[in-house]
């Protein structure tokens, strides 16, 4: 009887000792360090990658999560850690993949989601993209390939709670925010308070250098007989037109890594036409003078030249034009260096519509 009571216990115990092991097994896991691997999470933000599969508009429980994993290989072997068949991504007992399209070279956003080699005791940095849900937990699961052993890895799970990343979240259609406090504030001469809050730009030097692309395309219209005095005087009535009438609808459709693409939809005073009307104004002069007198008849359609702005059409867009922004010191500003980017100053001064 004893000798029974022997066993039973010994059997106990030998299946308390494989449940604590066990117990460990799966603690480490989810610590993220197995006898191959030593993996955490170094940072995550959503993104909009520039695609219709981002962030539809008004929806504001999910997106793409960008997550930035730091992976030290511990083996002796060589590893590599593809997101095809060495990533896998856990909602509870559901089984996901990472996002294997999210690319797009004007956010850095890269098509390669693969660690490379890695060699015994390096350490690399590697980027994967997941759908998620705003405010929710879910499981990363890493499991590498090891180079030069038969030997198959453990799967190591790492904890990605969302809600640490919500910030980032509500942030994501702060470029276009900024893009139309940026033209608000620049060209058409309106507060906005999210000017301060979002944009950091030299206002000064754009708002002259808008007021020069508007005394020069005047003078093409006019004539160099008006002043750089008077056509400034002009440029004011021109930008209190523009603030009444131009209308503006900006949606970001890209935000990743500090960079942004915003599509603009405007309507706004086209001076193309500025010429025809000025010389309707000089036209009539003559026939109502008799007097044949270019620099009497210029003065006389100068004087008109409000009227002529006034009755200016406005024009919308032919084409979205995607704008390129990019954050500089936790603020947007416009990326100057892309042409369809710098072309505002055109539109919202030369009165150019796109």
């Amino acid at each position: 009887m004893l000798k029974k009571w022997s066993i039973t216990i010994l059997f106990v115990a030998l299946l308390l000792s494989l449940a604590a092991c066990s117990g460990n097994g799966e603690k480490a896991e989810a610590d993220g360090k197995s006898d191959v691997i030593e993996a955490g999470i170094e940072g995550a933000s959503y993104i909009l990658p520039g695609k219709e599969d981002g962030i539809s508009e008004g929806d504001q429980k999910s997106g793409i999560l960008q997550v930035n994993l730091k992976i030290k290989n511990v083996s002796k072997s060589s590893i590599r850690l593809s997101s095809y068949d060495g990533v896998k991504f856990y909602d509870g007992d559901e089984q996901l993949k990472p996002k294997d399209s999210v690319a797009n070279s004007n956010l850095d956003l890269s098509y390669d989601t693969s660690s490379g080699e890695i060699g015994p005791g390096k350490v690399q940095k590697v980027t994967y993209f997941f759908d998620v849900e705003k405010d929710k937990e879910y499981k990363i699961g890493l499991k590498p390939r090891l180079s030069d052993s038969m030997k198959e890895a453990n799967e190591v799970l790492l904890k990605l709670n969302t809600k640490k990343y919500a910030d980032s979240f509500d942030a994501l259609q702060d470029p276009e925010k900024a893009l139309i406090a940026y033209i608000d504030t620049i060209y058409l001469d309106k507060d906005n308070a999210d000017y301060e809050k979002y944009v950091t730009a030299d206002k000064a030097a754009l708002q002259d250098e808008a007021q020069k692309t508007f005394r020069n395309e005047v003078k093409d219209g006019v004539g160099d007989s008006i002043s750089d005095s008077e056509a400034d005087k002009h440029y004011a009535t021109f930008k209190s037109i523009l603030a009444q009438k131009a209308k503006m609808k900006a949606t970001t459709t890209g935000n990743a890594n500090g960079k942004a693409i915003v599509k603009l939809d405007y309507s706004s005073v086209s001076l193309e036409d500025l010429y025809k009307e000025v010389y309707k104004y000089k036209s009539a002069f003559r026939e109502k003078t008799g007097i044949y007198d270019t620099d009497k008849g210029d003065q006389y359609a100068l004087s008109k030249l409000d009227l002529v702005l006034n009755s200016l059409d406005i024009e919308s867009n032919r084409n979205p034009v995607d704008v390129k922004m990019v954050k500089k010191d936790g603020k947007w500003t416009i990326d100057r260096s892309d042409e369809f980017s710098d072309s505002l100053v055109d539109v919202f001064a030369k009165g150019y519509i796109y």
